[in-house]
């Protein structure tokens, strides 16, 4: 076991290693419900397919619960206004919280569209299994925070890789969705303990104090960081919320095979913006605002030639390769699948903009800009759903990240106009 401590906490180069795990462990992120639902394609059905994809996405919709848009502002807490102790007190309140809103929504959705039982179970463990993934980002956040990227990258990397594959051979060998997401949840639960008590005593300090009214002006300053991730992820996920009230389960599975590779980009994008979050705070906390713009240049450039290379090899390539890995015909949804990755380039660009006002504590003014594409979304929703089918959600996905842009752009652009460069 001190071997594998040492090869947790060790790197000969921090920087090189940091860029690598962390690139390694968002690749699997967000490949994760790809693999997994490429298993359950060629094992089960089309059917439980889209269960899996309703179920994925309503979890991750609570997700922004648990994590409460905390991670960013946390790395970002340059001058450690706020305690671990004080993050780690926060985070077990909201992962509570996340947990009982989640039941809450399972029970009314299950009410109001005629879930089968296993559906419902499913949704209600893959919450479960996603509260994993709330309590590990305040510790991972802590590395990153002390510059120390690569343990949160092998820590995150080693629990994805064994917990897909529970996940996948216990498809194969049971046959069953619910049970085989049981087994995994309990195996990434340990795997979470073991990695932290391996990892957490080297990074933590005796001499940190909680105040409850630091958590209480924490979870305050950090609300409008969770209403934004909260309304995020829904204005994303809005259209699949129509397609389950409205066409049906082999409908959703297509929507969402055609619909992997926007988040793809999202999380590949990710890995690159991670590493520099700590650099830029500095940066902006320093005064160096020339640098801090040319860094932000950079992220943009590196977002358009993204999406770029993403469209050409969706156009080339995307279709037969999505209708091999999920076992279906997904030959009527090449157009669809171009627009949804064009959405998935605006997406990318929406979440820099989120990350540079953050950095420099505006965090408020995102609330309000995702507020109002969520009404959009709430209202638009099932109309372009009921009256285009999947064009309509894939069209409207592009349109709302569009929307998202352009609002946090000129929130941004009002707001670094008042500094000097």
């Amino acid at each position: 076991m001190s071997k594998f401590k040492y090869f947790l906490v060790h790197s000969n180069n921090i920087d090189k290693a940091s860029f690598f795990w962390n690139m390694l462990g968002s690749l699997l992120m967000a490949f994760q419900s790809v693999i997994m639902l490429m298993i359950i394609t060629r094992t089960l059905n089309l059917y439980e397919a889209g269960v899996f994809t309703l179920a994925y996405a309503s979890a991750n919709l609570f997700l922004n619960i648990g994590k409460y848009g905390m991670r960013n502002f946390q790395v970002s807490d340059v001058k450690r206004e706020f305690s671990f102790k004080e993050y780690n007190c926060s985070r077990v309140i909201t992962s509570i919280l996340m947990l009982v809103v989640s039941i809450i929504y399972v029970i009314v959705a299950s009410t109001q569209n005629h879930y089968s039982s296993d559906k419902t179970w499913v949704i209600i463990w893959m919450c479960l299994f996603k509260i994993v993934d709330s309590i590990e980002d305040v510790y991972l956040g802590l590395y990153q925070q002390k510059n120390r990227l690569d343990v949160a990258g092998k820590i995150l990397t080693l629990r994805m890789v064994i917990t897909i594959f529970i996940f996948g051979f216990g498809l194969i060998v049971l046959k069953n969705q619910l049970l085989s997401l049981v087994i995994a949840t309990v195996t990434t639960t340990v795997l979470l303990i073991i990695f932290l008590l391996l990892t957490y005593p080297d990074f933590k300090d005796n001499c940190e104090t909680m105040l409850p009214s630091n958590i209480v002006k924490l979870l305050k300053v950090c609300f409008p960081l969770f209403l934004g991730c909260f309304l995020a992820f829904y204005i994303g996920n809005a259209p699949k919320y129509a397609i389950d009230g409205i066409l049906n389960d082999e409908l959703q599975a297509c929507y969402g095979f055609i619909a992997m590779p926007v988040f793809v980009i999202g999380l590949l994008n990710n890995f690159i913006f991670s590493p520099m979050i700590a650099k830029m705070s500095l940066m902006w906390e320093q005064k160096e605002r020339k640098n801090f713009m040319h860094l932000f240049g950079i992220q943009i450039l590196i977002i358009i030639a993204i999406t770029i290379i993403c469209e050409i090899g969706a156009y080339l390539l995307g279709i037969p390769v999505l209708s091999v890995l999920y076992n279906t015909d997904l030959a009527p949804y090449k157009m669809e699948l171009l627009v949804l990755l064009l959405g998935g380039g605006f997406l990318a660009l929406s979440g820099l903009l989120v990350i540079i006002m953050t950095i420099i504590r505006i965090q408020n003014s995102q609330a309000i800009g995702y507020a109002i594409v969520a009404v959009c979304a709430y209202i638009l929703s099932p109309v372009f759903v009921e009256r285009y089918s999947i064009m309509g959600a894939s069209t409207l996905y592009l349109l709302l990240m569009i929307l998202l842009c352009i609002i946090f752009g000129i929130m941004l652009f009002i707001k670094l106009s008042n500094f000097k460069l």
